[in-house]
This record gives structure tokens, C-alpha cells and sequence, in this order.
């Protein structure tokens, strides 16, 4: 059966209008978009095949405002034409998502990472021992709270490879101030290998170069941590790298030693 003039000149009116709204969004983030704009490209990641500026139009209209739509709940949006179980799902489990994204914010904000004891407790409360070596980037501002982690997956023979490239990116796109990292070591000792610390030098020459401070190397197995920095190594691998890479300027290789200094004296506080 052919579809109606209405109906055609409807499709012809909203062709590619999902994918302008993307690119909107892409570029200036969603703020470019009108409220009912927003929730019709909210409402795609559910109903995937069907235009959804007309329902958009429809639960505001209905409820009011965007708050309203998600405060409405499972079983009171599943009675709007044009929600089904998916949507009504969807939409009403965002709120707790952001009450979920808002307790994460807070609690690495009011919790500044000043020292060792202070990055196993950050462990120890966000990750976990797995099977294979994990290593855990924590960045963190000025203020030493969390700005972001980033994890790299250790491979099949629990060895770690570096791509350096993509780490310096990870660190340089984020206005890092500073780094502690974290390794875990699944069934063995939480002892460095030889691997362990040539992995530490290779990061904290980086962490030289791009003059952000590096606090620590922690690596951890269930009931163990062992800490870089506590036991000297940070210290003696910048002694090393200043004779070996003379285009490290003294001042950075200081500034580096008093980081490391400060943030294991505020442990024994």
C-alpha cells in the first residue's frame, strides 16, 4: 500500500533530520538544540527506525517540562501512544543515572588524593583484582582531585604494553596536573618485576617531558600494595634519567623530586 501525500511529504520534511541533530550536537554540544529537539534525539537511542519529533512534541506537551518527563516513571509513560517498554525504561532510569553520575563527581572532588594511603583507598574503593595485569591512570588537577582515569589491559602472558602515543594524548587532552598510577598483580607478589620498572621510567620520562608532577606507582594484588614512592625508586629513577637524558633540564627533574618528596612526607602526617 502507498503511503499517503501527508505521509510522504511528512518523511520528505524530517530526511536525514536525526543525523543533522547528531552532527549539531557533535560540534556545539547539546545546548544548541531546542528542548523538544533534545529529547527527540534522546528518544532515538530507543526507538531507532521511527521519526520521534512528533512524541517529543507530545510528552511535553503532556508533562509539562523535560524534569516532568523523567519523573513521570515506568508505568505512567508506558500509557503515552508512541512509548513502549524500552522508552518508558529508558526515560525513567536516566534520573538515577545522574543521581549516580553526581555521587561519583562529588565524592573524587571533596576527596583529594594527597597521599599514598589516600591512592589505596582510591583503589580500593573504585577497582579490583582481576585475571589479567590492569594499569590504571588516575589524573588529577591542581587540587589533586580526580579529573579522569584511564585504564590500559594487560595481555594474555600478564606482561603490559605501552602505546605511548595514545597515553600522551590521554594525558595532554585533560589538562593533567599530576598522576599517581596503579598496577595490579592478580596472583603474584605485589614486588615490581624488572618490567614493572622499566614501565615506571618510560611513564615518569613522559610525565618529565610534559611537566606533569608523577606522586606515585602503586602496585596492588588482593591483600597487598607496594608503593614506588615510598621506597625510594621514584627518587633513584630521576637520578637516572637526568644522566641519561641530558635534554631533561635540571629545574624538571627537581621540580619532580620535590612532587615526590611532598607527597610521600604528607603520608607520614
Amino acid at each position: 500500500m502507498e503511503d499517503s501525500k501527508e505521509e510522504v511529504k511528512e518523511k520528505n520534511v524530517h530526511a536525514g533530520h536525526r543525523q543533522r541533530l547528531k552532527d549539531k550536537v557533535r560540534q556545539n554540544g547539546l545546548k544548541v538544540l531546542s528542548k523538544h529537539e533534545a529529547l527527540e534525539l534522546l528518544l532515538t537511542y530507543t526507538i531507532p527506525q521511527k521519526d520521534t519529533n512528533k512524541l517529543a512534541h507530545n510528552l511535553l506537551l503532556e508533562y509539562g517540562n523535560f524534569a516532568n518527563i523523567l519523573d513521570a516513571g515506568y508505568e505512567d509513560l508506558k500509557k503515552m501512544k508512541g512509548v513502549g517498554d524500552e522508552t518508558a525504561l529508558f526515560l525513567s532510569t536516566l534520573p538515577s543515572y545522574v543521581e549516580m553520575y553526581k555521587s561519583c563527581k562529588l565524592k573524587s572532588q571533596a576527596l583529594p588524593i594527597n597521599t599514598t594511603q589516600d591512592c589505596i583507598d582510591y583503589f580500593r574503593n573504585n577497582f579490583e583484582i582481576r585475571t589479567r595485569e590492569y594499569l590504571y591512570f588516575v589524573m588529577l588537577n591542581k587540587l589533586n582531585h580526580v579529573i579522569r582515569t584511564f585504564v590500559v589491559e594487560g595481555n594474555d602472558d600478564c606482561s603490559i604494553s605501552l602505546d605511548m602515543p595514545y597515553i600522551t594524548s590521554k594525558l595532554t587532552s585533560n589538562n593533567t596536573y599530576a598522576i599517581a598510577i596503579f598496577h595490579t598483580h592478580p596472583s603474584g607478589s605485589v614486588y615490581p618485576s624488572n618490567d614493572d620498572i622499566l614501565t615506571t621510567q618510560s611513564i615518569l620520562n613522559l610525565c618529565c617531558m610534559l611537566q606533569i608532577k608523577f606522586y606515585d606507582h602503586l602496585i596492588f594484588n588482593e591483600t597487598q600494595c607496594y608503593s614506588f614512592n615510598k621506597n625510594g625508586l621514584l627518587t633513584k629513577m630521576l637520578n637516572y634519567l637526568q644522566t641519561v637524558f641530558p635534554n631533561l633540564s635540571t629545574k624538571t627533574i627537581l621540580l619532580q623530586q620535590k612532587a615526590c618528596m611532598e607527597f610521600k612526607d604528607k603520608d607520614k602526617k
